[in-house]
């Protein structure tokens, strides 16, 4: 069972560490996001960041068990790897709900003074060519 869990929290501090990137890139240009993409890192993430208490449960488990000197390490490491995984998927929605109203879908639903306003104002960043 350990490896199963070694497993999928290695894997999801992975592709949580890809998806952090890619919005950090997105933060000087949020017009290349729409809004079916942030709805899907809300749900996903908000869903990790739920199910991670799952992860810390068992771990808690496992160090009350008599595991061997390899297998503490490994609890060990994976509670390590849960509490940056909680933090880069945190860092994750903080970027991604302080770009929502900037996606494509935005600003096409603007009418055209409400976006030169938007721009003017600085509200919204005009792409960069």
């Amino acid at each position: 069972m350990l490896p199963t869990f070694t497993f999928m929290v290695d894997g999801m501090l992975e592709e949580s560490m890809v998806q952090l990137d890619n919005l950090r890139q997105a933060i000087a240009k949020p017009y290349v996001l729409d809004d079916a993409t942030l709805n899907r890192i809300f749900d996903l993430y908000d869903k990790q960041l739920d199910d991670q208490r799952y992860f810390l449960e068992q771990f808690s488990r496992w160090q009350q068990d008599r595991l061997s000197a390899a297998q503490t390490r490994e609890v060990n490491r994976l509670i390590k790897q849960s509490a940056t995984l909680k933090a880069v998927n945190e860092e994750i929605l903080q970027i991604a709900n302080s770009i929502k109203h900037e996606t494509i879908d935005q600003i096409l639903a603007m009418d055209e003074v409400e976006l030169a306003i938007a721009v003017l104002s600085g509200k919204i960043k005009p792409p960069m060519l």
